[in-house]
């Protein structure tokens, strides 16, 4: 993206994340940008018309800002942060929220992969070969189902091309971190006669494990490194789109391949046998101990333009997706994991009813997931999924309204029990006020009910990953002192583990969120507050006592009819080789997490600028206590410095203590963050349009600890990186 005048890019990150910058330098103001659409959206709106929050990361600011994990790409975004399982296996954290609450679709359809069910599993999509990366902060269930409750990563890319092209244009790049000695590459091509456009891209990257400040482990050790943390990745896809006078219909097949180490693990390896460790990927860590992850998936998408009466637009996505993930140990395949997803997602947007512009829809999907091994900790599962849902908007002078609806039915069928049926239904409100020219009113609440995921209800196992043994919630555990958690437990004493007599419930949530965008002629400010009340609220809790201490055999004929359990069914684990783990249970009671995200930007003059940013999520149960592994308060400042063609920014970002800590959890210190961005645009050379990306990340080498992190105190922030990428485009 070529660079234009030091004034409007100025105001443009900030101010209109979702737009950039259009090719006629001579537009006014009204003209100046090209509008950006929120593809997760059916009614193609812009961020900043939609009254739920949305960020979209786009251009040279994603590239900046990409990183070898979608958590990591993603995590300097107000309100979002990362799961942070060393930078191989980051996923986002939205507003609190993870895992099984934030949904990662990749074009609208799921990704399809494990990395919902442990923050150990990386994320089966790609930033580098991404066109944009939209985030919806808040409850997205209207359109994504129960899964979306804390909101959605769309990873939009060009793999199903969706405009036509009579021509060739395309893009390449690399980047390398010293931090890592990380190496990647990234290309893509698109090749059109007007009617028919083919479509290639590709991906590669290569790290080495992640320098840190030295620190001390939890075993007594000093590193300065993480260990286990090398990742090779390559990914390619390939597709195709026709044209016709109405619309277009288009396909696509991709790879993915990741191999990457699994850092805070411990599997009886000796300090010896750690030094000998080579962490060159793909020929040098035969003895340590990291996962090798295969996807394939095939894409179809149509559009169709009025295909009859009252539909102004009938969009089709369906995609199958067949994923192998293994974890290897010693050269030897200790867990596999296997996901196969069929996903079919329709979209019909109406004619105006009664004012209302709308779209009508349906989902259909199926998931077979397995596991093998030794931390095969969730049995064989089927979960089926059907959908229909309606959004609309109206305007009347000023205030635009929204409306939205959905109920769907959720199956999951797991050998031993009897199939678990669970209805969750969700209402949407909400409203979008222009004041004035300067300033934006957007509010909206919305009702939203999850059925638990598969590992929320069937866990029974040693996930050494995160160095934990996890318990679904189809289980009780009961001793003689299991619920005197304020005076601790008895080590010697022992536990069973028994069929509970019910599952866990649907988690129901009610959420408000209230923002405000002001626009004035040099500074502008953008914040959002919200308030969101679960009922039922599925967390890990950290028992208070070891697997060691744990009898978990469950004979599933003991006459539990509820769950249908069958004779002879075994969930029995031998726990003398995990030398005591501590035990995290599936539990369920209510919560409420309330917060705020808020950003704004002062420009000085066509060259100097300001940015500031700070974001907080505070949650607690309403019986008392605080919800586990909550993501530190931040607050980030920055200066920017605009030339034609390039700009400098220099940031520091601080993170609070968190010492609002769940049940056996321990306190975070706080650090702060100093980073540069300095970005050239030389222009067009040889019709290519070039882009070069310089950084300094942890100028100062801060030794930093991410509190939600389950190995938080074995893998600490990377120390300081210096990376330097180019984007050419043509």
């Amino acid at each position: 993206m070529l660079k234009k005048t030091p004034i409007a890019i100025a105001v443009a990150t900030l101010l209109y994340p979702q737009m950039v910058l259009a090719d006629d330098a001579d537009a006014t103001p009204e003209k100046q940008y090209e509008r950006i659409v929120v593809t997760a959206s059916p009614l193609e709106k812009t961020a900043l018309e939609t009254a739920q929050p949305i960020y979209v990361l786009h251009g040279d600011d994603l590239r900046s800002a990409e990183a070898a994990t979608l958590g990591e790409t993603l995590r300097n975004l107000p309100g979002v942060q990362s799961t942070y399982y060393s930078p191989t296996a980051s996923s986002p954290v939205i507003r609190g929220l993870d895992g099984p609450r934030v949904k990662i679709v990749q074009n609208g359809l799921d990704v399809a992969d494990v990395s919902r069910g442990g923050p150990d599993h990386a994320v089966s999509t790609e930033s580098s070969t991404a066109q944009q990366i939209e985030v919806l902060r808040g409850p997205a269930t209207l359109l994504f189902g129960s899964g979306a409750s804390g909101g959605v990563v769309n990873v939009v890319d060009n793999r199903v091309p969706r405009q036509a092209l009579d021509g060739v244009e395309g893009s390449y790049g690399a980047r390398y971190d010293s931090v890592s000695n990380g190496r990647s590459a990234a290309f893509d091509l698109n090749v059109g006669n007007g009617d028919f456009v083919l479509h290639l891209d590709g991906f590669y990257r290569h790290t080495d494990n992640y320098s840190v400040p030295s620190f001390v482990t939890p075993d007594g050790d000093i590193d300065d490194e993480i260990d286990n943390s090398f990742t090779e990745d390559r990914g390619a896809t390939v597709g195709a789109s026709y044209f016709f006078d109405r619309g277009f219909a288009g396909f696509s097949f991709g790879r993915i391949e990741r191999e990457y180490g699994l850092p805070g693990h411990d599997h009886g390896h000796d300090d010896e046998d750690d030094d000998d460790h080579s962490h060159d990927s793909g020929h040098g860590h035969d003895d340590a101990f990291y996962a090798k992850m295969k996807q394939d998936r095939f894409q179809f998408i149509s559009s169709i333009n009025n295909p009859m009466r009252g539909i102004e637009r009938l969009d089709i996505n369906f995609g199958y997706t067949d994923l192998l993930h293994e974890e290897i140990d010693d050269g030897f395949v200790e867990t596999a994991f296997t996901l196969e997803q069929t996903e079919l997602r329709v979209i019909a947007r109406h004619d105006p009813i009664m004012g209302w512009r709308g779209a009508l829809g349906a989902q259909i999907s199926h998931q077979e997931y397995d596991a093998f091994g030794e931390e095969a900790f969730t049995p064989h599962t089927d979960t089926d999924l059907m959908g229909v849902f309606w959004i609309g908007e109206r305007t009347f002078g000023d205030v635009t309204y929204e409306l939205g609806g959905r109920i769907e039915q959720v199956d999951i069928k797991s050998h031993g029990f009897n199939t678990l049926e669970y209805t969750p239904a969700s209402l949407s409100f909400g409203l979008n006020w222009t004041v004035s020219p300067m300033v934006k009113l957007s509010s909206s609440l919305s009702y939203s009910e999850r059925a638990p995921q598969a590992n929320e209800l069937f866990a029974n196992g040693a996930h050494f990953a995160t160095r934990t043994y996890e318990v679904g919630g189809v289980y009780d555990i009961h001793g003689d002192d299991h619920h005197d958690h304020d005076h601790g437990h008895d080590h010697d004493a022992e536990y069973e583990l028994e069929l509970a007599s019910r599952a866990l419930n649907k988690e129901q949530s009610t959420n408000l969120d209230f923002g405000m965008h002001f626009e004035g002629d040099r500074w502008h400010v953008d914040t959002n507050v919200f308030v969101n009340h679960i009922s039922n609220f599925i967390y890990l809790r950290n028992t208070g006592i070891m697997s060691n201490q744990l009898n978990s055999e469950i004979d599933l004929g003991t006459g539990h009819d509820d769950h249908g359990h069958d004779h002879g069914h075994d969930h029995g684990h031998d726990h003398d080789h995990d030398g005591g783990l501590p035990v995290y249970q599936y539990a369920q009671q209510g919560a409420e997490l309330y917060g705020y995200e808020i950003s704004g930007r002062y420009v000085f003059n066509s060259n100097w600028s300001m940015n500031g940013f700070s974001d907080y999520t505070r949650a607690v149960f309403k019986s008392g206590g605080n919800v586990p592994r909550i993501p530190a308060q931040r607050f980030g400042v920055s200066a920017t410095y605009t030339e034609a063609n390039w700009d400098g920014t220099l940031g520091f970002v601080r993170y609070l203590p968190q010492n609002r800590n769940g049940e056996n959890e321990q306190a975070t210190d706080g650090f702060g963050l100093l980073n540069l961005n300095v970005n050239y645009y030389p222009g067009v050379f040889a019709g290519q349009d070039l882009a070069i990306y310089f950084k300094v990340e942890n100028i100062t080498d801060e030794l930093g600890f991410v509190h939600n992190s389950f190995i938080r105190d074995y893998a600490p922030l990377p120390g300081r990186n210096v990376g330097l990428g180019f984007r050419a485009r043509f």
